[in-house]
C-alpha cells in the first residue's frame, strides 16, 4: 500500500446468507482527501465501511486502513474516528455521558475534547438531553462528535448528512472541509446527497449494487461529463427530437419531471438552437446552458452500464 493512501479496498466480495451483498467494491482514499462514498439506499456503502473497519468479514479482495489490514485495525497506532448508522447512542445516558464514556473506553487522552466536540457539532444545546431524547439528525451530529473526540487522524462516517435541516447540512459540510483543510484530517463520508457534497469532496467513488461504477476527482468527473442543457417546454417531446438532431448534442438525453437535461459538446450553438426551437412553436418555458453535477455523472454512469449489460444480452 501506498503511504499516500489512507484506504485501499481492492475487489471486496461479501456474502451474506449466501447471498452477494458486495461483488467488486474498489476503492482508494489518498491521506488529506474529502472523500465521498456515494449511491442510492441499497448500493452497498455501510456493507462497504462495516468491512474496512473490520466489523464484518468478507470472502474476496482486500482492504487496508493506514497501512494495516482491515482485520487488525483495532492495533493501528494512529487514531482514527468512526460513525456509523445507527448512530449507537446509550439512551439511558445524557448526551455527554455518552461522549465522556466514549472517551474512557477507547482510551482517549489529550486532543479534542468532549466540549470541543459538542461545539463543533453545534449540540452544546442538547449536551444533558438523553439519548433517546435526540432526534435523528441530532443523533447523527451526536455520533461525529464522538468521532471527533482525542486527535483523529482519519474520520469514517456514514450518512452523517441523513436527517439534517439544510442547517444542519451546511454546518457539517462545513466542519468536514475545514478539518480537511487545517487539520489535514482525511475524511470518508458515505452520502446518498450528491448534490450537497458535490462542492466539498475532492475526490468520490460511486456505487450500485454492490460494485463501484467509477472513482475519481470531482472536477475531473464533471469535465467528462460536460456541460448540460436544461429545457422546459409546452411540447416537450417535440422539442426534444428537434434538439437531438442538432450538432453538438449527445444522445441519451435524461427527463427529470418536466425538465428535460441534454449534454453538449463544445460545438453547440446555444443562441442558434434556441432560435430553432421558438420559431418551430414548442412553447419554450425554459433553455439554459448549465454545467454537469455529480447527479449528472452518476445517471450517465448508469445509463453506460445498463447499455453495456444490454449489448452483452
Amino acid at each position: 500500500m501506498s503511504t499516500s493512501l489512507a484506504i485501499e479496498v481492492c475487489g471486496l466480495s461479501v456474502r451474506l446468507s449466501g447471498k452477494p451483498i458486495l461483488k467488486g467494491v474498489n476503492l482508494e482514499v489518498r491521506r488529506g482527501d474529502l472523500y465521498g462514498l456515494l449511491g442510492r439506499n441499497g448500493a452497498g456503502k455501510t456493507t462497504a465501511m462495516r468491512c474496512l473497519l473490520g466489523y464484518l468479514p468478507f470472502q474476496g479482495g482486500s482492504c487496508k486502513v493506514l497501512g494495516v489490514h482491515s482485520a487488525r485495525i483495532h492495533r493501528v497506532a494512529q487514531p482514527y474516528g468512526v460513525a456509523l448508522d445507527p448512530p449507537g447512542m446509550d439512551d439511558t445516558l445524557t448526551l455527554r455521558q455518552n461522549l465522556e464514556v466514549a472517551a474512557i473506553r477507547g482510551g482517549i487522552v489529550g486532543g479534542r475534547g468532549v466540549d470541543e466536540a459538542l461545539e463543533l457539532v453545534g449540540l452544546t444545546h442538547r449536551q444533558n438531553n438523553r439519548g433517546d431524547r435526540l432526534s435523528h439528525g441530532q443523533g447523527r451530529r451526536a455520533a461525529v462528535a464522538r468521532a471527533l473526540l482525542g486527535s483523529p487522524e482519519l474520520l469514517v462516517l456514514d450518512e452523517p448528512l441523513s436527517g439534517l435541516d439544510p442547517e444542519g447540512v451546511e454546518r457539517m459540510l462545513a466542519l468536514f472541509a475545514e478539518l480537511t483543510a487545517s487539520s489535514k484530517v482525511t475524511i470518508v463520508l458515505s452520502s446518498h446527497h450528491l448534490r450537497e457534497v458535490e462542492h466539498v469532496c475532492n475526490r468520490v467513488g460511486m456505487m450500485e449494487e454492490g460494485m463501484t461504477l467509477l472513482e475519481g476527482q470531482v472536477p475531473d468527473l464533471l469535465a467528462a461529463a460536460g456541460d448540460g442543457l436544461r429545457l422546459r417546454a409546452a411540447n416537450l417531446k417535440g422539442a426534444a427530437q428537434m434538439l437531438a438532431r442538432l450538432p453538438g448534442v449527445l444522445p441519451d438525453p435524461v427527463l427529470e419531471g418536466d425538465i428535460l437535461k441534454v449534454r453538449v459538446d463544445s460545438s453547440f450553438q446555444a443562441s442558434a438552437a434556441l432560435t430553432q426551437l421558438v420559431q418551430a412553436g414548442f412553447g419554450i418555458e425554459e433553455f439554459a446552458r448549465q454545467g454537469a453535477s455529480l447527479v449528472d455523472v452518476f445517471h450517465r454512469v448508469l445509463e453506460t452500464k445498463k447499455n453495456s449489460v444490454e449489448d452483452a444480452a
